[in-house]
């Protein structure tokens, strides 16, 4: 009994170590951001933090992460007749929704990866894995004879450049938003007559 209490401490302190870096990164920045402040927020002593994390770049990959794990809930929640349309939108509102719920953690990762270039190569691999449904989707699309604008990894690239300078950017609602970026993208992706 007395381990499982510990185990669900240490689980307890972890989630509140990452709900505090949240916040403290929002506050301050990544780059601004110091272990100790991360710790104040959470309550703990400082000595916590290094108990599940080596470093606060550590922590943000943990973080980073749970954009991945929050990707594939999405999915699962999304109705599969919508991939059986020629149409980015599943990717692209997957993407919407990660953007609009993780915007602490992606900006922090960009952060990151600016200072150090060893980060900055473990993000480009993050990234390249979360865009490989969208250049698989694309591929399936070219091979259906869809003529892209370019390979299907760039304009994959193209696509997640482009939606989220509109995202940042966009101040109406969430859902005419995302189905304006919807429309852009498909017409981009398959011409006029898509719409």
């Amino acid at each position: 009994m007395a381990a499982t209490t510990r185990a669900q401490q240490a689980e307890q302190t972890r989630v509140e170590l990452e709900n505090a870096a949240r916040v403290a990164f929002a506050r301050s920045g990544y780059l601004n951001t110091k272990i100790v402040d991360i710790t104040r927020e959470a309550g703990r002593a400082a000595g916590s933090f290094y108990n599940h994390y080596s470093s606060k770049d550590e922590l943000l990959l943990a973080l980073a992460e749970q954009i991945g794990d929050d990707a594939d809930v999405i999915v699962a929640t999304q109705d599969p007749a919508g991939r059986e349309h020629p149409t980015m939108r599943p990717h692209v509102e997957v993407f919407w929704q990660l953007l609009t719920r993780h915007r602490v953690v992606i900006d922090a990762l960009r952060d990151a990866a600016l200072v150090n270039a060893d980060f900055a190569r473990q993000v480009q691999r993050f990234m390249q894995v979360q865009f490989e449904p969208w250049v698989a989707r694309l591929t399936a699309f070219e091979a259906s004879g869809v003529d892209l604008p370019a390979s299907p990894a760039t304009t994959a690239i193209l696509i997640g450049g482009a939606a989220e300078n509109f995202a940042r950017l966009w101040q109406g609602s969430p859902n005419d938003g995302l189905d304006a970026l919807v429309a852009f993208v498909d017409r981009g992706v398959f011409g006029p007559a898509v719409l």
